[in-house]
């Protein structure tokens, strides 16, 4: 994994690292500034562990993400979703860790126990982190068009989804090889992109209801709409390639105090309470499964090829 990393981008990964270190540090302390963490002691356990599933939904429909849009490729056992999910949580808890270890431990993975090569890797990730960003930014461009979160919302936002996949299909076909022609295998399988819109879909509604439910415990006024964009904030921040720690909870943080109205210390807390609730799904079972799971078939595969 060390020969992924030239010296330059080690040296940009210690400062990302660093730097959410710093801004996970500033939103802790913006919490405890607030004072009163009553709400906290008083939440309804049936709330917190509705968090804690939202989590674990979301990191399901990560795993058969994965699965689905790497449908075009043909059957490979490997990439089944009884593989993806205990995958998805080891990577997951991973990318906690500096350098974002994790996106390197899946990448390690398709290309030593899946076979694949570096070209069709990078596409089958950049299709995963493709399909975040164009339904973040359908979800995002119909609130802007239509702020009221009402069904003429959800409409547009279904209308603006295939109008991006239809863009990107053009864009991808005007790049040279290489990459973009596995991405565009990738796209052009209806059935895999439309499976993988309805996955995200989920995610984003995982993200918004988790937000939701933490918002209701800490007695923050949050419309429907207010939690579907702090998703979208939530879900582009964990794309940041400096690892997953600081940046989400700063650009959750951050986009609610631009919403207006929410007091500064309970918006750092919604959003260390939303980051807790992932961590507790992601980390403990993550950091196990990395052991016991991912360890060893590493392993395997390497006493296969010696």
């Amino acid at each position: 994994m060390n020969s992924l990393l030239s010296s330059r981008s080690w040296i940009w990964q210690v400062l990302g690292f660093g730097l959410g270190v710093w801004l996970f540090w500033t939103v802790l302390q913006g919490a405890l500034q607030a004072g009163d963490f009553s709400a906290f002691r008083e939440a309804d356990p049936m709330l917190l562990g509705l968090m804690f599933l939202l989590s674990l939904a979301s990191s399901l429909c990560n795993a058969a993400l994965f699965t689905s849009v790497s449908r075009p490729l043909g059957h490979q056992p490997s990439l089944s979703l009884r593989r993806m999910v205990p995958l998805n949580f080891s990577c997951g808890a991973l990318n906690y860790a500096p350098f974002r270890l994790g996106t390197l431990a899946r990448a390690g993975w398709h290309v030593r126990v899946d076979g694949m090569n570096a070209s069709r890797v990078s596409a089958l990730m950049a299709m995963a982190g493709g399909w975040y960003l164009l339904v973040g930014l359908a979800a995002f461009g119909a609130l802007w068009l239509r702020p009221s979160a009402d069904w003429g919302t959800l409409v547009i936002g279904l209308l603006l989804l295939p109008v991006g996949w239809a863009l990107g299909r053009m864009g991808i076909a005007k790049l040279p090889g290489g990459l973009f022609r596995e991405a565009r295998l990738m796209l052009n399988n209806t059935r895999a992109s439309l499976e993988c819109a309805g996955l995200r879909i989920l995610d984003m509604l995982c993200f918004t209801a988790r937000l939701l439910v933490g918002a209701q415990i800490l007695g923050i006024e949050l419309s429907l709409g207010e939690g579907v964009l702090l998703a979208v904030v939530a879900t582009f921040a964990s794309l940041v390639p400096f690892g997953r720690l600081g940046f989400r909870e700063a650009g959750v943080a951050g986009a609610a105090g631009a919403i207006g109205g929410i007091d500064p210390g309970l918006r750092d807390q919604l959003s260390l309470l939303d980051s807790a609730a992932e961590a507790a799904a992601y980390v403990p079972l993550g950091l196990a499964l990395s052991v016991l799971w991912l360890r060893p078939h590493f392993k395997q595969v390497q006493s296969k090829t010696c």
